[in-house]
């Protein structure tokens, strides 16, 4: 089985910085119709989020789970169906084992409902999402919404290079990971020689994997 692991906050949602109620809730443009798409390609939709504001006291559990039932609201209402949403409720401070990016959530998960990562995606908008895909041996992929532009500058430090492939990625070679990336057009991190990470506007535009996958 294959899945979508997603962020919450900018990329299935709007970011908002430690957002506490459901009426904040608001559905980015293109969304519902870019995971419509992904789910109907046999993805199993999964959202990872870390939800830090609980251990510090800005919002409870049950004020999060609030917010996740209004997403799912949202979004079914259309057909889009999460199967799970994982969640962290701690602050870096506790020293957890599942908060991103570790990949503790993405494994246990994969483990229990035999997800084949290799053949899964993770869309996010921070660094923390990318290095929590890295981890885990699934393919990242970044947005660039939320906190994707200052993700993007961050990756141009620690990566290879940025690829503007807007002519078929002649320099995109070798791995499958590249090899797809060559047969498009959209923009991609060269990581390492091994990864490399599609980079996308919005949530939307991702649905341009799917005809490489």
């Amino acid at each position: 089985m294959k899945a979508l692991f997603l962020d919450r906050d900018g990329v299935v949602i709007e970011y908002i910085p430690y957002l506490s109620k459901p009426e904040q809730v608001k559905i980015p443009d293109g969304a519902i119709e870019a995971l419509k798409l992904w789910q109907d390609q046999g993805y199993r939709l999964v959202i990872v989020t870390n939800q830090s504001g609980i251990s510090r006291g800005y919002f409870t559990y049950d004020d999060v789970m609030a917010i996740h039932q209004r997403i799912l609201e949202e979004y079914g209402q259309f057909g889009v169906q999460f199967a799970d949403i994982l969640m962290c409720p701690h602050q870096p401070a506790d020293n957890c084992h599942c908060r991103k990016p570790s990949p503790y959530l993405l494994e246990t998960y994969s483990q229990h409902h035999h997800i084949d990562l290799a053949r899964s995606y993770f869309i996010g908008d921070a660094p923390s999402d990318i290095e929590c895909a890295i981890n885990a041996q699934c393919q990242p992929v970044l947005v660039l919404t939320g906190r994707g532009k200052e993700t993007k500058q961050h990756l141009s430090i620690v990566s290879q290079e940025i690829i503007d492939n807007d002519e078929g990625g002649q320099k995109a070679k070798g791995n499958r990971q590249q090899e797809f990336l060559k047969q498009s057009n959209y923009a991609f991190v060269k990581y390492n020689d091994a990864i490399s990470i599609p980079i996308f506007d919005c949530l939307l535009e991702t649905v341009k994997l799917i005809r490489v996958c």
